[in-house]
């Protein structure tokens, strides 16, 4: 049912308020992925005075494997749609396949997969390119989780009520567009308002329609009938909020941080061997007969020998720091960070020599199977977004579909030879020749083009060996006619 314009501004209002709330949370988690928020610990202010500022920028930084990890191993490869015809599977979909290409989601569904773990969310938008052409397609643009945000219905969480795009132009104003079912709002304020410092009332109160004193230019009718604003989630909950892929290691990165700093102050301070010297008679001034205790006659080289004219003069050296206590709690914080993360070792050390292929599997069985569950989630916010795609075709039938699949690439890294291996043997299950190529790793558009290659060898196949039978006089030999074998003359 439409709203009216005091209403959408309400509405307008609470997301934005909620978005806002958001940002804190995010930044870090962003921070922590680049590497950038670091809060180093040290036992003491004296401690920190004299060191604090010499590794402000360091970070051993763990959190980007942690997120990467699972993010570079999801590939949408296309979509199905309905269960086939006269009983036979459906294929993957050519015009959901020529939408998807069109809108360069190869590339931008990865850029959403990486977002979605930094930021424990990403946004997937779907409208018309160009809304006023009879001939509209549909647009997939990634957007994020700071400027976007999406409101369910009370009690049911797969059906949207709202969403807000939120986000400041170059020409001094601020832009809000307001996702309704059935209308979609479009606002505009000033830029020198500040949304972060000003209380919600002061706010969002500034809020008007992008044309001046027409409001009625400030609302248009959504003909899809649905939100088209969608939700990327990582580890979705029932109650609780989502959350990034790395908050649960971000205490052990700092930790991380703290112990490596640590030996790198070490080796500064005590990996050289300080020299000391007993018995040693210091030159005196010949005015004062006060001993002179030169600085640089201590300043030791390769080109310095020590010598003294007392018998009694020792020389000697303490025992450097030992740096490898620091090396073992590093180690051991590493080993913790891919534990919870379950982050193959093979992801978080170089130490791995002679390993064969199932102790790699075994290690990676963790990451594939948190990878598999996060494809599942996931596969259905797309398969909504090519839904949404298809309603701004007017295609209803695909755009209402309930069967729309996502066909994904294999989650798992395996050798070239593991993988061929593995699909000849369910080859020798019966398993159908595009499954086959699906599950060798090609997209719908490279099995098409093959299927046509295979028919244009056979039909290659088919002439020459017809062209073979051919009566010819100059070939001794026999030929099939009337039924019967009959000679041929020489």
């Amino acid at each position: 049912m439409p709203v009216t314009a005091q209403e959408a501004l309400r509405i307008t209002r609470v997301l934005e308020e909620q978005l806002l709330q958001r940002q804190g949370d995010i930044t870090v988690w962003n921070e922590f992925y680049r590497g950038k928020s670091e809060r180093l610990a040290y036992a003491s202010d004296r401690f920190r005075a004299a060191f604090g500022g010499l590794f402000a920028g360091f970070s051993d930084n763990w959190c980007q494997v942690v997120c990467d990890a699972p993010a570079e191993r999801m590939t949408p490869l296309g979509f199905r749609f309905g269960s086939g015809v006269d009983g036979e599977p459906a294929a993957a979909d050519r015009e959901a396949q020529r939408i998807w290409q069109a809108n360069g989601m190869d590339a931008w569904a990865r850029i959403a997969h990486t977002e979605m773990m930094v930021k424990s969310r990403a946004m997937v938008l779907v409208w018309a390119e160009n809304p006023d052409d009879n001939e509209t397609e549909p647009e997939i643009t990634v957007e994020d989780a700071t400027q976007c945000i999406v409101a369910y219905e009370p009690g049911n969480r797969r059906r949207r009520k709202a969403a807000l795009k939120l986000w400041d132009g170059d020409d001094g104003y601020s832009y809000a567009t307001l996702y309704l079912p059935d209308q979609i709002w479009k606002w505009r304020r000033s830029a020198t308002v500040s949304r972060l410092i000003l209380p919600s009332s002061a706010t969002v109160a500034t809020w008007a329609p992008r044309e001046a004193g027409k409001l009625d230019q400030a609302v248009i009718d959504n003909p899809l009938g649905r939100v088209p604003m969608l939700e990327l989630v990582n580890r979705q909950r029932l109650v609780d909020p989502s959350s990034p892929e790395h908050e649960q290691v971000m205490p052990l990165q700092r930790a991380v941080n703290k112990l490596v700093v640590d030996m790198l102050v070490a080796a500064e301070a005590g990996a050289f061997p300080a020299r000391w010297g007993t018995g040693i008679d210091l030159p005196k001034d010949p005015r004062t007969g006060q001993e002179i205790d030169d600085p640089e006659m201590w300043r030791l080289s390769v080109s310095k020998m020590l010598r003294a004219s007392s018998p009694d003069a020792k020389f000697g050296n303490f025992q450097a720091a030992d740096l490898r206590n620091f090396v073992t709690g590093v180690e051991m914080l590493i080993e913790h960070v891919g534990a919870l993360s379950r982050t193959p070792p093979s992801y978080m050390t170089g130490k791995l020599v002679n390993v064969n292929a199932e102790t790699l599997a075994e290690g990676a069985a963790g990451l594939v199977a948190k990878t598999k569950d996060k494809t599942t989630f996931t596969g259905e916010t797309w398969e909504e977004a090519m839904r949404l795609a298809f309603l701004v075709k007017g295609d209803t039938q695909r755009g209402t579909d309930p069967l729309a699949e996502t066909v994904w690439g294999s989650v798992e890294y395996r050798t070239e030879a593991q993988h061929v291996d593995a699909v000849l043997k369910k080859k020798s299950l019966g398993v159908p020749w595009r499954q086959l190529m699906e599950d060798l790793g090609y997209t719908p558009t490279q099995i098409d083009r093959m299927e046509a290659m295979l028919e244009q060898d056979a039909t290659r196949a088919a002439r020459a060996l017809a062209f073979s039978g051919v009566d010819d006089p100059g070939v001794l030999g026999t030929t099939t006619g009337a039924g019967q074998d009959q000679p041929v003359p020489a």
